[in-house]
C-alpha cells in the first residue's frame, strides 16, 4: 500500500495519474488494467478537488491480482449520479467508475468519506457489466 497526499489543485490530478501506474508497475499489471486504473483514478481525484474543495488522500493497493484505490477527502457529502446529459462537460465519473470497476464504494470516516474502487487483473468485464464506448 502507497499513500499520496494530494493538495487541492487540478494541477494535482496529473500527480496522481503518474502516482498509479507507479504503485502498479513492479506487480506486472497489464497494460489495459493499468489504463482503466489511471482512468478512473483521474476521474475520482478529480471529484474529489471539485466536489470536496480540499486536499485529497490518494492510497494504491496491488494484491492477490487486484488493484484497490482509495481517494479520501475532508468532505463527508456523498457521490451521487447524476443524469446523462449528452452536451455536459462534466457527470460522467460515476458512470466510468459504474461500468469499468469491479467493485466500487463509498466509506464514511470520521472526517469526510473515502471513495475507492477494485480493477482486477483479469481482462473480463464483471457480470452484469458492459464495457462502456470512449466515444459516444
Amino acid at each position: 500500500m502507497t499513500v499520496l497526499s494530494l493538495q487541492a489543485d487540478l494541477a494535482a490530478v496529473r500527480q496522481a495519474r503518474s502516482f498509479a501506474p507507479d504503485c502498479c508497475a513492479t506487480a506486472g499489471v497489464a497494460q489495459q488494467v493499468l489504463d482503466t486504473v489511471v482512468l478512473l483514478t483521474s476521474e475520482v481525484v478529480t471529484n474529489a478537488f471539485v466536489h470536496g474543495r480540499n486536499d485529497a488522500r490518494l492510497t494504491v493497493t496491488v494484491s492477490g491480482g487486484r488493484v484497490l484505490v482509495e481517494v479520501g477527502d475532508d468532505n463527508s457529502r456523498q457521490p451521487k449520479q447524476v443524469d446523462r446529459d449528452d452536451e455536459a462537460l462534466d457527470g460522467r465519473g460515476l458512470t466510468l467508475l459504474i461500468g469499468l470497476a469491479h467493485r466500487w464504494g463509498v466509506r464514511d470516516e470520521q472526517l469526510g468519506k473515502t471513495v475507492w474502487f477494485e480493477v482486477h487483473s483479469k481482462t473480463t468485464v464483471p457480470a452484469g457489466r458492459r464495457t462502456l464506448p470512449l466515444i459516444g
